[in-house]
Parts: structure tokens; C-alpha cells; sequence
């Protein structure tokens, strides 16, 4: 993965708003090679595995390239896990080194230029078993996050793939990469193709909507999550975005009422590009014209089957590395329910398997419609019998007030699940929707009371 520093090319870094914070591809080299040297004389080389964790920033970047350099295997800790999980992380993938950095902030909701590298070493450690050089951590919305491997093979097909579609970022281009660089989509798709093709980055310098629409202004490419969109559909008045020609979002599903706000704002439908950490990007809209909930079409060299409504994506080898699973059959099933129209080839995204409804609605369209009521800020529903919804909304509504909204849009034989009204939904670190019914029942999200929302509830009312 060297490779991509050696090409290259002008700025390839910059922080939103920081006049004087351009990463140049001298200044990329210069200090990759002056970290490789000091990693080295810490030890560490081919073989080597290595945990990084800390404040997103050049540094982190310039770590991960800098023990690529020395074929070293890198375990990427993504921002914001509890230390108790961090702490069972590292024991499950036994690093023989931990590199932290950004310690003197203290926080990792920012995105900062340089800042202090320390390296310990774990005596309880092991060296690399597979070939791997990156080795992430599934998402876990629906359970224990899995430790998931890719090569530098993988990584770079990826990348080659990504260039076969028309419309990615070119050389020259801004490209707004919202979300944390730990997360697959912003390192691959954003971070990695972007230096590949020659564009420069834009990273916001904290997740607020400020920080947020400092980047994406000028930019002519805006990549991030659900929540990103969100915020720059709604921001203040003063934001435009005059030059932006493609934003593409990742990770999670976006709210049909959001994606309407940003196209009709800044003229740019959103489009979506899905994958899974094991897999990379599986398939893309990046236009945005198939509409909301569509997922696109397979990504060139992308082999993938529909077995029961179920998304398979073919993979040659199994990309987990620490699980006890049956022999791998080329086969990955991501366990989201999908369509495909026949006459397009244009997938859409139902669901989780999980999430399915005894009555065969999907969650997916309970949730939306759950959404379109003014006083529901978000929702999530779980399948099984009986379906449970997690409601984030204000201190007025009721049970019988959303049963009744149910009843009204999907009908009398639509499934009304059983609502549980919280002041807003649990996430994962990396801001996804949790949807592991058991790790949520296991902490009584089944059984809170609505907590008053008045602010959030009239800023709802705001937008529509």
C-alpha cells in the first residue's frame, strides 16, 4: 500500500478552516518515512502486529502508511469504544504493540494536524498469522463485532474497482471525507482512492455542524454517513455549495425526508455506495437517481447472489480472522434482506434478516413510516415475535398515538410493533443504529421511560 504515497501527487491533505494546514505529497512522504524509521527502532517489522487508536488526525494517517511500509499487520481501533471494550478488542486480536496518539487532547470527536505518538509494547502479544495488513472490526449493530482481514490485495482491487465507475473523484477534485478515517468507508473509498486519483482530502476538524459545513464548502465531491447529510441539509442559511457535483453516502441508511432536503437545497442528489467491512464496496447509486433505499448496482468485478431474499457477496477466502466458524464456501452472506428489479439490476435494501416481521413487513418501511410522524426524531425496529420499535421522540406522544399513525399507513393488516419511547436511539461507536435485540433487552432499552425532548422535538418541526 506504499505504492499510494509514492503516487502521490500535489496537496493531498488539507483541514477544513485551517489556512496553512495543506499535506503536500513531500510533506506526506517526509513524514511517513520519519515514523517508519522511528517504529522500527521500536521493533517492529514484516510480521509485526500493531493496534492504533487515538485523535483522528495526519498523524494516525501517517502511522498506518508508515507500518504498511514495514509490512507490519495493523489493527485499526476505531474512535469513541468504551475502554472496557477497547480492553477486549486488543485481547481478542493480542497486538504485539499499541500506538496512541492525540493523548493530550483527550478526545477523539476531533480531527487535529499533528500531535504525540506514544508506543507500548505487550508482552502478551502475537506476531501476524495471516497475510493480512489490515484488520478492522465489523460494525456489531447486531451483535459482537467481528475482527475482519484484508490484504493489500483486497485493498487495492477495491481501489481498481472504484476506478472503473464513472463519476468518482479526479485528479484536482475536493473531496469532503466527513466520517472517521478508522471506518472502512472513509479510509478506503475516501482516504485511500482520493490519493490514489490524485484529489485532495478536506477533513472536518470536529463532527459539529460547523466543522461539518467548513469542509464540504468548495468541495466538489462530499463523502459521509447518514448523519453528515443530515446536518449539511439543515445547516444555516449561509452554507452553499456552488461546486459540488457528487455526494455519496455510506454506512448506514439514509432518511428518505434528509436525502429531499440536501437535493432540493444544493441541487446534488445524494447517492449511495454499500459494502460491509469484509467485503469493501459491494455495490453503488452514486447519482442518487434509483431513489431512496435503493443501494444500486454491483460494483464492477463485484460476484454476488440472492439466496431467499438474502445479499450474498463472493469472497475467495474467510476475512475473519479470530472466529470459530464452519469451513468458509466463497460465500459471504451479509444478512441484509434485498431486491433486485429485474429489468435494472438495481438493488434494494429491506432490512436485516433479524428484522423481518412476522407478517413479512419489512423494518425498513415500519421505521420510515414511524419517521414521518413530526414528533419522532428516529426510529428502529426489531423483527422477530413479537417486533419491537425503539422510539426517540418528545414527551407528548404515546403508544396508542404511534399505533394508530401505523395503522393509518400500513393498514390493518400491517404489523404495529411494540413501541418503547426513548430520548434518543443507541449507537455504535462509529454512530450506526444498534440493532442486537438481545444486547439491548440485556440493558433494559426495553424498558426506559420517555424523557421530555421539547428542543429536539420543535427542531423537528423546524425542518419540516
Amino acid at each position: 500500500m506504499s505504492s499510494l504515497v509514492r503516487r502521490a501527487r500535489g496537496p493531498v491533505w488539507v483541514q477544513a478552516g485551517r489556512p496553512g494546514s495543506e499535506v503536500d505529497a513531500t510533506a506526506l512522504r517526509v513524514r511517513t518515512d520519519r515514523l517508519a524509521h522511528t517504529f522500527r527502532c521500536h521493533g517492529i517489522g514484516p510480521g509485526s502486529t500493531v493496534a492504533l487508536h487515538g485523535t483522528p488526525s495526519f498523524t494516525q494517517l501517517w502511522s498506518l502508511f508508515a507500518l504498511w511500509s514495514l509490512d507490519a499487520q495493523v489493527v485499526l481501533l476505531e474512535p469513541r469504544p468504551g475502554q472496557a471494550e477497547r480492553e477486549a478488542l486488543l485481547e481478542l486480536c493480542a497486538p504485539q504493540y499499541v500506538i496512541t496518539f492525540g493523548e493530550l487532547y483527550g478526545r477523539e470527536d476531533l480531527f487535529v494536524g499533528e500531535c504525540e505518538v506514544l508506543v507500548r509494547r505487550r508482552r502478551t502479544g502475537r506476531p501476524a498469522r495471516t497475510g493480512h495488513c489490515l484488520v478492522q472490526f465489523s460494525s456489531g449493530t447486531t451483535g459482537r463485532p467481528k475482527a475482519v482481514g484484508r490484504t493489500a490485495r483486497s485493498l487495492l482491487t477495491e481501489l481498481e474497482r472504484l476506478r472503473s465507475l464513472t463519476g468518482m473523484p479526479g485528479e484536482g477534485e475536493r473531496v469532503a471525507v466527513l466520517g472517521p478515517v478508522a471506518h472502512s468507508f472513509s479510509l478506503v473509498a475516501g482516504v485511500l482512492y482520493a490519493l490514489d486519483a490524485g484529489a485532495t482530502v478536506v477533513f472536518p476538524t470536529a463532527q459539529t455542524p460547523g466543522a461539518l459545513a467548513d469542509a464540504a464548502r468548495g468541495a466538489q465531491v462530499v463523502m459521509g454517513g447518514p448523519r453528515h447529510f443530515a446536518a449539511l441539509a439543515h445547516a444555516g442559511a449561509a452554507l452553499t455549495l456552488p461546486d459540488l457535483r457528487l455526494a455519496v453516502s455510506g454506512g448506514d441508511v439514509l432518511d428518505a425526508e434528509d436525502a429531499g432536503a440536501f437535493a432540493r437545497r444544493y441541487g446534488v442528489l445524494v447517492g449511495q455506495g454499500y459494502g460491509t467491512t469484509e467485503t469493501g464496496m459491494v455495490s453503488t447509486d452514486l447519482s442518487g437517481a434509483a431513489g431512496p433505499g435503493a443501494i444500486g448496482t454491483p460494483v464492477p468485478g463485484v460476484r454476488i447472489r440472492l439466496l431467499g431474499g438474502v445479499l450474498g457477496v463472493h469472497l475467495p477466502e474467510s476475512p475473519y480472522l479470530y472466529e470459530d466458524l464452519p469451513p468458509h464456501d466463497g460465500w459471504l452472506s451479509t444478512q441484509d434482506l434485498v431486491t433486485r428489479d429485474p429489468a435494472t439490476g438495481v438493488l434494494r435494501l429491506r432490512g436485516r434478516v433479524e428484522s423481518l416481521t412476522p407478517g413479512g413487513v419489512d423494518a425498513l418501511r415500519i421505521e420510515a413510516v414511524l419517521r414521518a410522524h413530526q414528533d419522532v426524531t428516529d426510529a428502529v425496529v426489531l423483527g422477530a415475535d413479537p417486533p419491537q420499535a425503539l422510539v426517540a421522540c418528545g414527551d407528548g406522544l404515546t403508544r396508542t398515538d404511534l399505533a394508530a399513525w401505523c395503522h393509518r399507513f400500513l393498514g390493518p393488516s400491517g404489523v404495529s410493533p411494540r413501541f418503547h419511547l426513548v430520548p434518543e436511539l443507541p449507537r455504535t461507536a462509529g454512530g450506526k443504529v444498534l440493532r442486537d435485540r438481545a444486547w439491548l433487552d440485556g440493558r433494559s432499552w426495553f424498558s426506559r421511560p420517555a424523557a421530555r425532548q421539547d428542543g429536539r422535538r420543535q427542531e423537528r418541526r423546524e425542518r419540516r
